[in-house]
């Protein structure tokens, strides 16, 4: 089954080589490796344009001057022509049995499963010998399945480096994501995600196939400097292209709960909106922090107790 892997480059030389060789020593072999660089001003595409020579598997395209993160990827969208479609970012090093796995799973999934994402492994430094890395997610607390996008309204656990969608959705999520006004603060995974279940279900694969980097200049690093300051973008941003009224009401007043620290009315309307959510928002673990199922009555307590953490904004 050939696949599309879509990478989007700016001023990565750092890292470059090794993502790009992890990705090239797959061993699902039958892809092409889209990379749309942003403007890059350092050895970024010349790195690139080294490694073309003696791979034809890559696929690159420049813009000529820098559109930014979300549109960068948004625009990579076009050029994808397989089934299947993966997402790679610059600077981590994939497992080499990454693509095969995540493929094979998807492929037997119903239709109405759109994407599968994984766990992944945090890397500080180099790759070591032996496998006791940490892990970005506790794992036993992320489920097999998610159907709703208020399940993930105030936890992202999808990372754009352990996506894999379905590409007949590519035109659903184009349309959605051209509806955005205003793109700042917006994490194109997290976007991606809420839109896709919008449309169905994803699928959450226990295991770890890429080596997340952590590092001050990545962009997922800058962006999550404040926490509230991103939740409520993307809220805001999602609440003007849900098709679901009832989804749009949901973070359209999340949105406004945590843009304004003391706006005490939009925070009852979100406390009421919980309690209506319950069941949904359970899954919410940074904010709930339990291990297993709650009552009825945990509910409510675990929903005034997220009541008083969003007003207070700790």
């Amino acid at each position: 089954m050939f696949v599309d892997i879509l990478m989007c480059t700016y001023n990565g030389e750092d890292f470059i080589e090794l993502q790009i060789q992890s990705i090239l020593d797959q061993t699902h072999t039958d892809f092409k490796l889209i990379i749309v660089d942003d403007n890059s001003n350092d050895r970024t595409v010349e790195i690139i344009k080294k490694m073309i020579l003696t791979d034809k598997r890559i696929e690159l395209h420049q813009n000529k001057k820098n559109v930014g993160y979300f549109n960068n990827f948004l625009n990579g969208l076009d050029f994808v022509k397989s089934d299947y479609l993966f997402f790679s970012d610059q600077d981590d090093i994939w497992a080499e049995n990454k693509v095969e796995i995540q493929l094979a799973d998807l492929m037997l999934e119903d239709d109405n499963v759109l994407m599968n994402f994984s766990n992944s492994y945090l890397l500080y430094d180099k790759i070591q010998s032996q496998t006791n890395y940490e892990t970005k997610r506790d794992s036993y607390k992320i489920k097999t399945y998610y159907s709703s996008p208020i399940e993930l309204a105030l936890r992202n656990i999808v990372s754009g480096h352990t996506i894999l969608i379905r590409s007949n959705q590519i035109p659903s999520i184009k349309k959605r994501l051209s509806k955005i006004t205003d793109i700042k603060n917006l994490y194109f995974d997290y976007i991606l995600t809420l839109v896709l279940l919008d449309l169905g279900r994803i699928k959450y694969i226990n295991e770890s196939f890429v080596y997340f980097r952590q590092h001050l200049n990545s962009t997922s690093t800058k962006m999550r400097m404040n926490y509230y300051k991103y939740i409520s973008s993307n809220a805001l941003a999602f609440s003007q292209i849900s098709e679901s009224s009832r989804t749009a009401k949901y973070f359209s007043i999340l949105n406004k709960a945590l843009i304004k620290k003391s706006n005490l009315p939009a925070h009852i309307k979100l406390l009421y909106q919980n309690l209506i959510h319950r069941n949904s928002l359970v899954n919410n673990y940074d904010f709930y922090q339990i291990d297993t199922k709650p009552s009825f009555f945990s509910k409510i307590q675990m929903n005034l107790k997220l009541f008083h953490l969003i007003y207070l904004q700790k």
